[in-house]
Protein backbone atom coordinates (compact mmCIF):
# COMPACT_ATOMS: atom_id res chain seq x y z
CA UNK A 1 0.00 0.00 0.00
CA UNK A 2 1.57 3.36 -1.14
CA UNK A 3 0.74 6.08 1.25
CA UNK A 4 1.93 9.46 0.38
CA UNK A 5 3.70 11.93 2.51
CA UNK A 6 1.92 15.54 2.77
CA UNK A 7 3.73 18.43 3.29
CA UNK A 8 1.36 21.88 4.45
CA UNK A 9 3.72 24.28 3.47
CA UNK A 10 2.40 28.54 4.33
CA UNK A 11 3.66 31.01 1.73
CA UNK A 12 3.93 34.08 3.80
CA UNK A 13 4.31 37.52 2.06
CA UNK A 14 5.92 40.27 3.28
CA UNK A 15 3.42 43.61 3.35
CA UNK A 16 4.46 46.03 0.98
CA UNK A 17 3.91 49.94 2.49
CA UNK A 18 0.95 50.10 0.64
CA UNK A 19 -0.63 47.02 2.48
CA UNK A 20 0.22 48.12 5.83
CA UNK A 21 -3.14 49.72 6.81
CA UNK A 22 -5.05 46.85 5.73
CA UNK A 23 -3.14 44.31 7.46
CA UNK A 24 -5.81 44.11 10.65
CA UNK A 25 -8.73 43.95 8.32
CA UNK A 26 -7.35 40.56 6.89
CA UNK A 27 -9.80 38.38 9.13
CA UNK A 28 -12.06 40.79 10.27
CA UNK A 29 -15.93 40.47 9.59
CA UNK A 30 -18.37 43.07 10.64
CA UNK A 31 -21.36 41.64 12.10
CA UNK A 32 -24.64 42.61 10.97
CA UNK A 33 -25.03 44.68 14.24
CA UNK A 34 -22.08 46.95 13.31
CA UNK A 35 -23.68 48.31 10.15
CA UNK A 36 -27.02 48.49 11.70
CA UNK A 37 -25.88 50.88 14.19
CA UNK A 38 -24.56 53.63 11.94
CA UNK A 39 -25.29 57.23 12.86
CA UNK A 40 -29.13 57.88 11.92
CA UNK A 41 -30.83 61.39 11.76
CA UNK A 42 -32.03 62.96 14.99
CA UNK A 43 -35.39 64.28 15.76
CA UNK A 44 -36.43 66.45 18.26
CA UNK A 45 -40.01 66.51 19.81
CA UNK A 46 -40.69 69.79 21.62
CA UNK A 47 -43.63 70.96 23.70
CA UNK A 48 -44.25 74.63 23.14
CA UNK A 49 -46.57 75.12 26.71
CA UNK A 50 -44.42 72.93 28.88
CA UNK A 51 -41.24 74.20 27.18
CA UNK A 52 -40.48 70.34 27.07
CA UNK A 53 -37.78 68.96 24.36
CA UNK A 54 -37.02 65.61 23.85
CA UNK A 55 -34.26 63.99 21.44
CA UNK A 56 -35.49 61.09 19.42
CA UNK A 57 -32.26 59.41 18.13
CA UNK A 58 -33.39 55.96 19.15
CA UNK A 59 -36.71 54.41 20.21
CA UNK A 60 -38.76 55.69 22.70
CA UNK A 61 -41.33 54.99 25.00
CA UNK A 62 -43.49 58.48 25.89
CA UNK A 63 -45.68 58.44 28.87
CA UNK A 64 -46.64 60.12 31.96
CA UNK A 65 -44.63 57.83 33.94
CA UNK A 66 -43.15 55.24 31.53
CA UNK A 67 -42.31 51.64 32.48
CA UNK A 68 -38.59 51.67 32.98
CA UNK A 69 -38.28 47.86 32.02
CA UNK A 70 -37.17 48.25 28.16
CA UNK A 71 -35.44 46.17 25.99
CA UNK A 72 -32.08 47.36 24.72
CA UNK A 73 -32.53 50.43 22.81
CA UNK A 74 -35.41 51.64 23.83
CA UNK A 75 -35.51 54.94 25.85
CA UNK A 76 -38.63 55.71 28.34
CA UNK A 77 -39.10 59.31 28.24
CA UNK A 78 -41.69 61.26 31.05
CA UNK A 79 -43.41 64.12 29.07
CA UNK A 80 -44.59 66.92 31.45
CA UNK A 81 -48.58 66.48 31.75
CA UNK A 82 -49.95 69.72 33.39
CA UNK A 83 -53.54 68.77 32.38
CA UNK A 84 -53.08 64.93 32.92
CA UNK A 85 -54.15 63.17 29.86
CA UNK A 86 -51.37 61.66 29.36
CA UNK A 87 -51.18 58.01 29.48
CA UNK A 88 -48.43 56.43 32.18
CA UNK A 89 -47.57 54.53 28.47
CA UNK A 90 -49.35 56.67 26.50
CA UNK A 91 -47.02 56.07 23.27
CA UNK A 92 -43.59 54.96 20.97
CA UNK A 93 -41.58 56.51 18.14
CA UNK A 94 -39.31 53.90 16.70
CA UNK A 95 -36.52 54.62 13.59
CA UNK A 96 -36.37 50.63 12.21
CA UNK A 97 -33.20 49.53 10.17
CA UNK A 98 -33.69 51.34 7.50
CA UNK A 99 -34.12 54.75 9.00
CA UNK A 100 -38.26 54.34 8.29
CA UNK A 101 -39.64 56.79 11.51
CA UNK A 102 -42.75 54.88 13.39
CA UNK A 103 -45.16 55.47 15.98
CA UNK A 104 -47.47 53.48 17.88
CA UNK A 105 -50.30 54.23 20.47
CA UNK A 106 -50.38 51.86 23.09
CA UNK A 107 -54.21 51.92 24.33
CA UNK A 108 -54.12 55.01 25.52
CA UNK A 109 -57.61 57.05 26.94
CA UNK A 110 -56.81 60.05 25.28
CA UNK A 111 -55.18 58.66 22.23
CA UNK A 112 -52.50 59.87 19.99
CA UNK A 113 -52.79 62.04 16.71
CA UNK A 114 -50.24 62.99 14.01
CA UNK A 115 -51.57 66.62 12.16
CA UNK A 116 -49.79 67.22 8.55
CA UNK A 117 -51.03 69.89 6.05
CA UNK A 118 -53.92 70.51 8.70
CA UNK A 119 -54.95 67.00 8.86
CA UNK A 120 -55.48 65.51 12.11
CA UNK A 121 -54.77 61.22 11.72
CA UNK A 122 -55.29 59.22 14.96
CA UNK A 123 -53.01 56.15 15.69
CA UNK A 124 -54.63 53.66 16.15
CA UNK A 125 -54.61 49.76 16.30
CA UNK A 126 -51.19 49.37 14.78
CA UNK A 127 -47.91 51.74 14.07
CA UNK A 128 -47.99 54.22 11.44
CA UNK A 129 -45.20 55.58 9.49
CA UNK A 130 -44.19 58.84 10.86
CA UNK A 131 -42.39 62.24 8.81
CA UNK A 132 -40.86 64.80 10.12
CA UNK A 133 -42.25 67.63 9.98
CA UNK A 134 -45.32 67.01 11.86
CA UNK A 135 -47.40 67.86 14.89
CA UNK A 136 -48.02 64.97 17.59
CA UNK A 137 -50.78 65.14 19.90
CA UNK A 138 -50.45 63.11 22.82
CA UNK A 139 -53.39 63.29 25.11
CA UNK A 140 -53.88 67.34 24.67
CA UNK A 141 -50.80 68.06 24.35
CA UNK A 142 -49.38 68.86 21.03
CA UNK A 143 -45.38 68.81 20.49
CA UNK A 144 -43.52 69.60 16.99
CA UNK A 145 -41.48 66.94 15.42
CA UNK A 146 -38.58 67.99 13.27
CA UNK A 147 -35.40 66.80 12.08
CA UNK A 148 -32.73 68.42 14.15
Amino acid sequence: MNTASVTNTVVESEPTSQDDDDIDWEGTVLSADFAAKMPRQEYVLYNEQTSQRVIVDSGVLLGRKPSHDLPEGIKAVTLEDPTRTISRNHAAINIDKDGILWIEDYGSLNGTYVIRDNTETKVEHARMRLEAPCIIRIGDQFFSFEAC
